[in-house]
């Protein structure tokens, strides 16, 4: 057994990317079990520019949600009883740990009032900077460059954090990294990496929290106003979709961005400067530069 978000997780389902360190939140169990098809639309849902599903929310009776991931399957989600139970379909354990752990779950404790986040985030002294933006932004280099100099990795694609009036914490998640390459057919291959980082980190006061932007010739950095924060990065916000979960979420956000600092960014194109610029990029988001 190990944590996630600091919570005991006891799974059916083999799960590599635990945390070591005891959770100290409570106990979230995963199971596999079938699930009937869901009646009804869904709450929410994504499709692509061909028509074929993203990701779909069902709302279902007692405050349970469905969620369905293809082509990985389908997550019951049942925040009272700290369950997730998965109807898993032909995925790879890779990807279905990284469902688990970075969609499924955040998803529940969104739901049990954490404020959840599709971002990486690291540790420097003693707190956390975390990043957010769309996929294929950044986000799992950046960790991985930043692991690889030293910061101990919190996650690299969920992070859950509780906000408070005084402060927000933000809570270990999936240890590694995933990073995406092409082979000489050009097709992308995603290969789980070991945390780059030197050791699991404990929850960590936010020190910020950054945007990434499209890149460009040189690293930018601008602050953001809360209003003009909230509006940037509420398309990162997990939530299970129906109105008063993205309500929560958002008020949530709107908390968080009161007594934490938000920033846009754009790391430079040249991987080879990455190293330079992102540690350039966390000294001057919780100003050391």
């Amino acid at each position: 057994m190990g944590s996630l978000y600091g919570f005991e997780v006891e799974s059916e389902l083999p799960l590599r990317r635990l945390n070591a360190a005891a959770g100290t939140r409570g106990r979230l169990t995963i199971e596999a079990a079938e699930h009937p098809p869901p009646a009804g639309p869904p709450a929410s849902t994504l499709v692509d520019e061909k028509g074929a599903c993203w990701y779909a929310s069902y709302e279902l009776d007692g405050g349970a949600c469905l969620l369905e991931l293809p082509p990985t399957g389908s997550f019951l989600l049942e925040p009272d009883a700290g369950r997730v139970a998965v109807d898993r379909d032909d995925a790879d354990d890779d990807l279905l740990e990284h469902r688990v752990a970075s969609s499924a779950i955040c998803t529940l404790l969104a739901m049990r009032g954490d404020l959840a986040l599709h971002a990486a985030a690291v540790e420097v002294g003693g707190r956390s900077v975390a990043f957010c933006g769309p996929t294929q932004r950044g986000k799992s280099t950046l960790a991985r460059t930043l692991g690889n100099a030293g910061h101990p990795l919190l996650g690299e694609d969920g992070i859950a954090i509780e906000v408070e009036e005084t402060g927000a914490t933000a809570h270990p998640g999936a240890r590694g990294v995933r990073a995406r390459s092409r082979d000489g057919d050009g097709r992308q291959r995603v290969e789980l990496l070991a945390d780059p980082g030197p050791g699991e980190p404990p929850p960590c006061p936010v020190a910020a929290v950054v945007l990434l932007g499209e890149r460009g010739g040189a690293l930018e950095v601008e602050p953001l106003e809360p209003a003009r924060a909230l509006a940037l990065l509420t398309p990162n916000l997990i939530h299970c979709g129906t109105r008063p979960a993205i309500a929560a979420a958002f008020g949530k956000l709107a908390a968080l961005l009161q007594v934490v600092p938000a920033f846009k960014a754009s790391l430079p194109d040249d991987l080879a400067a990455l190293p330079t610029s992102a540690q350039d990029l966390l000294d001057k988001v919780t100003e050391r530069g």
